[in-house]
């Protein structure tokens, strides 16, 4: 060879105007050919952000968005055009693990699937709705019937014996409350004394191994030409820590129906109110009215009667003054009105007694 060199042009990234010197044989001319094609691979892969570290690494930017090669920070010992460069497979994050249980996707949708399919629930526990006769239409001669202290020992024992842990009272006293007291400290009662003697005789009482209280509440409604408060609770059931209200009320008698029917209006208003979240709702007590308060509680809310019937058609059994209504989420088990004895001695109205359960 002669002393002269050749001068060799550069090449360039830019394939269309790539220079090179193509000698013949089918070999190197195969060889050239995959060459050209993989310059032209390697060039897609830059453009589409693939380039050297990439891969396995966090992408900058949302996931899915396209990475242009900095060519001012590659090295310069070889064009980037015969580069070739492993593809990776870009994985949004939500679609990683798609297992049950498996990351926050999977958690979440569990979670939500566990609490969509826990329901609230309350074991069976016993009503009792007693009008007890108060000591005052007792403590003349001939009437018939014992001291209302020693009646109200009776019923105190009569209750516990059949195991009611919510009870609602009408007409109770306080030499009565006294007695049923002393005889059942289990039980709490609201609003007793606590709001003087006008709420005593509506006074409510419950097993405090069952039940814890949560909230009171009143609503007044006139009463033999007064205005008497009528307690309403929210209890917690001790087991389950589920919440219900009870709402005890005894409505003026006899002949005084203007009177029953702005209790009424009151009470049924008091009861939309409370059961408008979907909180479950006993109502009981003395409502002096047999089908028409049927009628009226059935129709203007959610609660039914335990003893069966509504919308105005009468349960199978002979209907009476007082009355125990529930909300149609809890269960309705047993149901009794009772004048059998001791109840005779006790009081001149029948006690009811309900079995009652959630979920």
């Amino acid at each position: 060879m002669s002393g002269s060199r050749k001068r060799v042009e550069p090449r360039h990234v830019d394939a269309d105007k790539l220079r090179i010197s193509v000698p013949t044989g089918p070999l190197v001319v195969g060889g050239l050919v995959l060459a050209v094609v993989l310059a032209v691979a390697g060039v897609a892969f830059a453009a589409g952000g693939l380039g050297p570290g990439t891969g396995g690494s966090a992408v900058a930017g949302s996931a899915l968005e396209p990475q242009r090669a900095d060519l001012s920070e590659r090295p310069s010992a070889e064009p980037d055009a015969f580069r070739v460069v492993a593809a990776t497979r870009i994985v949004p994050a939500a679609a990683k693990d798609r297992r049950p249980g498996r990351g926050k996707a999977g958690g979440k949708s569990l979670a939500a699937r566990a609490e969509r399919k826990a329901k609230p629930t309350i074991a069976d526990f016993g009503v009792a709705m007693i009008n007890i006769l108060g000591s005052q239409h007792t403590a003349g001669s001939g009437s018939g019937y014992a001291r209302g202290t020693s009646r109200a020992y009776t019923a105190t024992q009569m209750l516990l014996a059949r195991g009611s842990s919510i009870i609602g009272f009408s007409e109770i006293q306080n030499d009565q409350l006294a007695v049923f007291r002393n005889n059942a400290p289990a039980y709490d009662v609201y609003p007793g004394t606590a709001l003087g003697n006008a709420g005593v005789p509506q006074t409510l009482a419950w097993n405090t191994a069952v039940w814890r209280l949560v909230e009171t509440q009143v609503v007044y409604v006139p009463f033999s030409g007064q205005s008497r408060p009528q307690p309403v609770v929210k209890l917690a059931n001790v087991a389950s820590g589920v919440e219900i209200w009870v709402m005890n009320v005894h409505n003026s008698p006899q002949g005084m129906e203007g009177e029953r029917d702005r209790a009424e209006a009151v009470e049924l208003a008091k009861v939309n109110e409370l059961t408008a979240d979907g909180t479950p709702m006993i109502v009981m007590g003395d409502f002096n009215e047999k089908q028409e308060i049927l009628c009226r509680v059935t129709a203007a809310t959610p609660l039914e009667s335990v003893i069966g019937g509504g919308s105005c058609y009468p349960p199978p059994q002979p209907m009476r003054v007082d009355w125990i209504f529930a909300s149609p989420s809890f269960s309705f088990g047993s149901y009794e009105v009772t004048r059998a004895a001791p109840v005779p001695y006790i009081t001149d109205h029948a006690v009811l007694f309900s079995r009652l359960s959630l979920g």
